[in-house]
């Protein structure tokens, strides 16, 4: 399990991008993760550390992370104990890229709670991951791209792929796709900012699942925003899986499904 980045001398390969100098950090199988400067702020991405991706580009984004603790307190950290996104990047078919939620992995001192639990879909919030992934895709050298989000991320790509025109698919995986109807439904205090819900339809390739034992995303929840963003031709469905179990093996058959062609 990894927390914070370890400084170390900044890799060649990652010269030219807008990284954040002195924080690179291998993290295995291929994979660096680095950081970015994002509309002021700065969020943790990884990459494969071989040859630069060209063209489409496959970006999985993160989900919230250890937003509050057992008893229901704002967490100190909103960093994840398992990050089950950039396990689906790493497990892609065909190399990927992802991108962390605001204060995780780092160290940012304009972080404050409200980033990870009331205001965690602001517009600051998808202000700063619009432009990391343009960050990202000009250092892949892409132009497009497959925004790919598990839980929280999923709210995250679909409100990002809303405000762009180079969006050439978008995935959710076990995605509190309504906010409102979703914090309802666990009893929960409403989150501030923006919400899929009032989105007009996603003018993009689209498949949004749910998992039909997933206790924390019930489907039928978000079932009706999911459809109504995906369009007529878009894939909703709700496939054998919890929350986070186990999406991870089943990236074969989501990338296969999902057609990036415009």
């Amino acid at each position: 399990m990894w927390r914070r980045l370890t400084p170390l001398f900044l890799a060649p390969l990652l010269i030219a991008s807008p990284v954040v100098a002195g924080h690179v950090h291998p993290l295995g199988d291929g994979w660096m993760r680095f950081e970015v400067a994002a509309a002021g702020r700065t969020l943790a991405a990884a990459m494969p550390s071989g040859a630069p991706l060209t063209g489409t580009l496959t970006l999985v984004i993160e989900g919230d992370g250890r937003a509050h603790d057992r008893q229901g307190r704002a967490s100190p950290d909103p960093t994840p104990d398992r990050p089950v996104g950039l396990e689906l990047a790493k497990a892609w078919p065909h190399p990927a890229a992802w991108l962390g939620r605001p204060c995780q992995y780092v160290t940012d001192a304009a972080c404050k709670r409200a980033d990870w639990t009331t205001h965690r879909f602001s517009e600051e919030a998808v202000a700063m991951t619009d432009a990391a992934v343009s960050v990202l895709m000009a250092r892949a050298g892409a132009e497009r791209v497959v925004l790919v989000g598990w839980s929280g991320g999923g709210v995250m790509a679909a409100l990002v792929a809303a405000r762009r025109d180079d969006v050439a698919g978008l995935v959710t995986i076990a995605a509190p796709l309504d906010l409102a109807a979703w914090t309802r439904s666990r009893g929960l205090s409403p989150l501030l900012g923006l919400d899929p819900a009032d989105l007009p339809p996603i003018a993009a390739p689209q498949m949004h699942l749910t998992g039909a034992f997933d206790p924390l995303v019930r489907p039928a929840v978000v079932k009706q925003t999911a459809r109504r963003l995906a369009g007529p031709w878009g894939q909703v469905e709700t496939w054998p899986e919890r929350h986070d179990c186990c999406w991870v093996a089943r990236v074969d058959a989501i990338a296969a499904r999902l057609d990036p062609q415009p």
